[in-house]
């Protein structure tokens, strides 16, 4: 029976493809109308960097929600269409963005935002004026920079200590190109649109080294994601895309400098009821191993598409999730994800129609904060009496089974599973543990069940049960923990040899996984009060 009821779940799950929006909050309006600010959660708290205002006037102000009420931080200069990047030691560093009202001009600027103190420091000026950056911080200290808006485009560099001074022309002028870190020592650039908004082609340039063409970028458009944090593991992402000719959409990803179309079970869909969806926006959610991209139809309504990608890594296909909202959302092309995995959607602007697509309306911004559950209620894809045919025809075999065995062997057989259960679990915690699997940097799920003699499904489960989160993050607990061991009894390791040590494939993912989970960089940890 137990068996039964496994099946009737994947029945039922095959048949839930579709949600519907029962996971929408309102939560505190902001003091002030904004659209297209960054949005980063910081410390714990939701925190939102510039954009505009009603008629399309430049913000200077950043705003972080504590105890249920907006607080407001003056910048030092506007930063609408400029760069937003996080730092190793947790501050962010914005710079350039629009000169004057109605997005006209670049600017100079650059600030670095202090989530602890609530503060902003000027630290210099851009090597030339941009709008439409983006940057990424290298794991030496430094800072890439590039991309522009109706201006030349090139490299730049910052350095601590130096500041900002010119690296090296681009190959191709981009607008919010994409920057990514394809190794420990390297970057790729590359964007769907030139600094005047025409389409670019499939070059892409390196930090180190020649430019090389990627077909694919030719055939799809990848789209703007304001530099969002698209990893879903070391140098592998994930970007949203549509289809040049077709005007589909899909996700590409990326692993170092190799790209390919993700392949998932269903398409993301262009059409509604009310018109064509158009798309905007990618968020990761790696504890839940999922994805999750933002639409409007020509009405308005929005629609979320969730990607759990989490089968790509045993060669299946990425399962999409639809889930229709029934709120009247501003039209929001800046979001974020929440610690407890809600979608928050700050402020917008109103939406005109355009033939059959919305257009946002920049002139009227928007003060509601939207915040989505992803864990919403399933609706049948298929209509509901063959779910039920299809129900009552299992438990009908099922039943028949039953009889047939004989309800003690039955009952023999669900007493005989839970020792097993116990068994397996014990042998898991026993392997990673004692043998140190942790250190593995390639370590899977599916290398334990193998030596298990189990299958991926089963050790998911265990460590769901005894961790509260999935396998990679349960192995990255094991390896953090074991690094802070390492830190104490021996101070004269450096941050390389520890992450090595520890398990983790580069310094940049131990950094990453290290502030994740302790919410303080390696350096801080280390100090007298932080252990």
């Amino acid at each position: 029976m137990k068996r039964l009821s496994l099946i009737l779940i994947a029945v039922l799950t095959a048949a839930c493809s579709h949600s519907t929006g029962g996971g929408v909050q309102r939560l505190p309006d902001l003091p002030e109308p904004v659209s297209t600010p960054y949005v980063m959660v910081l410390n714990g708290e939701l925190t939102l960097f510039g954009g505009h205002t009603d008629g399309f006037l430049l913000s200077s102000s950043a705003w972080y929600l504590k105890n249920g009420a907006w607080h407001k931080v003056p910048m030092k200069y506007p930063h609408s269409h400029g760069f937003c990047t996080p730092l190793p030691d947790g501050k962010v560093m914005l710079g350039g963005g629009s000169a004057e009202a109605f997005g006209i001009g670049q600017s100079w600027g650059v600030e670095v935002y202090d989530p602890s103190s609530h503060s902003f420091t000027p630290i210099g000026v851009l090597s030339r004026k941009r709008a439409g950056a983006s940057a990424l911080a290298l794991p030496d200290g430094r800072v890439l920079v590039s991309g522009n808006w109706y201006a030349p485009d090139a490299m730049e560099i910052y350095e601590p200590g130096k500041g900002f001074s010119f690296l090296k022309d681009v190959t191709a002028q981009r607008n919010i190109p994409f920057i990514l870190a394809s190794s420990e020592e390297n970057a790729i650039i590359f964007s769907g649109l030139d600094n005047y908004g025409k389409p670019s082609d499939g070059t892409v340039d390196r930090l180190q080294g020649d430019p090389f063409h990627e077909p694919l970028l030719d055939e799809w458009e990848v789209l703007d994601t304001r530099q969002a944090d698209l990893s879903i593991g070391d140098y592998s992402y994930l970007v949203l895309a549509r289809h040049r000719g077709s005007h589909e959409f899909g996700i590409i990803r990326i692993v170092g400098e190799q790209f390919s179309l993700l392949e998932t079970n269903q398409a993301i869909p262009t059409n509604s009821e009310a018109g064509g969806y158009i798309w905007s926006q990618l968020v990761v959610d790696r504890s839940r191993r999922s994805a999750y991209t933002l639409g409007f139809d020509s009405e308005g309504n929005a629609c979320f598409a969730g990607i759990c990608y989490d089968p790509i890594f045993d060669g299946g296909k990425a399962e999409v999730t639809l889930t229709e909202i029934d709120a009247p959302f501003p039209f929001a092309e800046a979001f974020a994800l929440l610690p407890d995995g809600r979608i928050v959607l700050p402020g917008g602007n109103s939406i005109s129609q355009a033939g059959e697509i919305p257009v946002a309306n920049n002139l009227v911004t928007s003060r509601e904060v939207w915040a989505y559950r992803t864990e919403s209620l399933p609706k049948f894809l298929f209509p509901w009496p063959w779910a039920v045919a299809i129900c009552l025809l299992l438990l009908t075999a099922g039943a028949f089974l039953f009889l047939r065995k004989g309800a003690k062997s039955a009952s023999t057989q669900e007493v005989e599973e839970i020792p097993a259960t116990i068994q397996l679990t014990e042998q898991l915690s026993k392997t990673i543990e004692e043998e140190e699997l942790f250190k593995q940097p390639d370590l899977r799920i599916t290398d334990i069940a193998a030596r298990l003699a189990t299958n991926r499904t089963y050790i998911s489960a265990i460590v769901k049960s005894l961790s509260g989160d999935n396998f990679s993050n349960m192995i990255n607990g094991y390896r953090i923990r074991y690094a802070q061991k390492l830190m104490l009894e021996h101070p004269e390791k450096s941050v390389t040899e520890i992450a090595e040590e520890s398990g983790f494939s580069s310094r940049s993912a131990f950094y990453r996984n290290f502030k994740e989970m302790t919410g303080m960089s390696p350096a801080e940890w280390k100090k007298p009060a932080g252990h």
